[in-house]
């Protein structure tokens, strides 16, 4: 655990920075943690205000080690992508909506018995993006194919909660287990619209 200054989003804070260990159970289905919407509480603002653009709620090209919460997050979601992949592609099958997953670098799980810290992955369906008006979290689940990738987005929230910096990361399902479930993904896709409306406030 480090502690220190770090600069944010509209001046520097205080704050304490957990180093990230490999989910507690390894790379199975019950390892990876979710917050049941607890991370998004603070940022429903930022995500959903009618009352300011989208292009002042959402921020996106920030430099991510520029943060360590940041920089942290980024590098345990590239160590544990095949882990992720196979959660957002079971996150697809049962709600056989297009979605994402999505994680507050500031929200950690509290350790328990000794075990590390650890941070939760929401899924955020595309209706739901669609609310934020913001056009690359649309894009960027209208577009890819839910059978070979997955999207993560990672979000870092201003101090006044107004706003949000945004990462976005593709993570690619494994062969193995796209394979595993072929036959219930080529259902799924086929209720799909073959096109989705991206929806701006400008």
């Amino acid at each position: 655990m480090a502690t220190g200054t770090i600069p944010s989003l509209t001046g520097t804070m205080k704050t304490t920075v957990f180093e990230l260990a490999p989910p507690r159970n390894g790379l199975g289905e019950n390892a990876f943690v979710e917050s049941h919407g607890e991370a998004l509480k603070p940022a429903e603002r930022a995500l959903f205000n009618r009352d300011r653009p989208a292009k002042e709620r959402f921020r996106w090209g920030f430099n991510p080690d520029k943060d360590p919460r940041v920089g942290s997050l980024l590098r345990w979601v590239a160590a544990m992508s095949n882990g992720l992949a196979a959660i957002g592609l079971q996150r697809f099958l049962e709600t056989r909506e297009r979605g994402a997953l999505i994680a507050n670098a500031d929200f950690r799980v509290p350790s328990v018995m000794g075990t590390s810290s650890q941070p939760a992955f929401d899924w955020i369906t595309l209706s739901d993006l669609q609310s934020t008006l913001d056009s690359t979290l649309q894009s960027s689940v209208t577009l890819y194919d839910p059978a070979f990738q997955v999207i993560v987005f990672v979000f870092l929230l201003s101090p006044s909660g107004n706003s949000m910096a945004v990462w976005r990361r593709k993570l690619n399902v494994p062969d193995a287990i796209r394979d595993a479930n072929q036959h219930e993904i080529l259902a799924v896709k086929a209720e799909l619209k073959r096109s989705y409306p991206v929806y701006v406030d400008e």
